[in-house]
């Protein structure tokens, strides 16, 4: 899994990440010493014997959505179960919206200073910016709905606490779940087993989605010294791009 020109390729992707937000300030090695250090390469496991990762997301309790999301829902499976492509994104090399990497088998990295903490996914993605400096969200007239929302967090004790907002929607929660440009998401990230392990709670709220908030849980587990993201190749002009590994039945 080693390889030079990667690890010195990820080395480069990180510091492009973390120069434009750090000017005028030096990155910290490390958070401050009371703090969690949440520093590492993360990756979810099939822990529940499920069989596969998208088995452990069918553990997840399904969400209270509105009927017009449950009909929609049922749409696409139907689709989908005839054979018919449903989603294109992968084939025109779409970046995945939140928080597809983090319900995904590929890992990703946690850069972590006092003022700033940086989600790095291997999956096609932009890096995620957790503004810990205690400022708030940018009010309507300027907030920018992006992929990943506007993320601030701050710390409860041990656990971090995540708040995002503006989200360009589009994307899918496990359980059943929809995000829209009015949701509203908070997370808990919290070290286990001596930092072997990471459990992250999602709480998703958004009237016109949901019923009711629509929570789950999440662990993923700490990689070994050394492991590093490979980028993840995608090109449109590839015909593999819009093919499956597991050919559905067509018609």
């Amino acid at each position: 899994m080693i390889d030079p020109q990667r690890h010195l390729k990820r080395l480069i992707a990180i510091a492009a990440v973390i120069y434009p937000i750090s000017q005028g300030a030096v990155f910290a090695q490390s958070p401050a010493t009371n703090r969690p250090d949440l520093s590492g390469f993360w990756e979810r496991k099939d822990d529940v014997g499920s069989g596969s990762f998208g088995g452990t997301l069918e553990r997840i309790p399904k969400a209270a959505i509105q009927p017009e999301i449950i009909a929609a829902n049922r749409e696409a499976a139907a689709r989908q179960a005839r054979g018919e492509v449903v989603s294109l994104g992968s084939k025109w090399c779409l970046t995945n919206q939140y928080p597809f990497f983090m319900q995904h088998s590929a890992a990703w990295d946690i850069v972590q200073s006092d003022n700033e903490i940086v989600q790095v996914p291997e999956v096609h993605t932009f890096p995620r910016h957790i503004y810990m400096d205690g400022r708030p969200h940018p009010d309507a007239a300027h907030l920018q709905p992006s992929v990943n929302g506007h993320a601030v967090g701050h710390w409860e004790g041990d656990t971090l606490v995540v708040d995002s907002i503006g989200f360009s929607g589009g994307a899918g929660t496990p359980g059943g779940g929809r995000v829209g440009p009015k949701s509203h998401l908070v997370e808990r990230f919290r070290l286990l087993d001596g930092g072997k392990r990471l459990s992250v709670t999602f709480t998703w709220e958004d009237p016109s989605i949901y019923l009711k908030p629509h929570t789950y849980e999440l662990t993923y587990y700490e990689s070994d010294p050394g492991t590093y993201a490979f980028e993840e190749y995608c090109h449109a002009d590839d015909p593999v791009q819009s093919g499956s590994v597991v050919e559905p039945p067509q018609k």
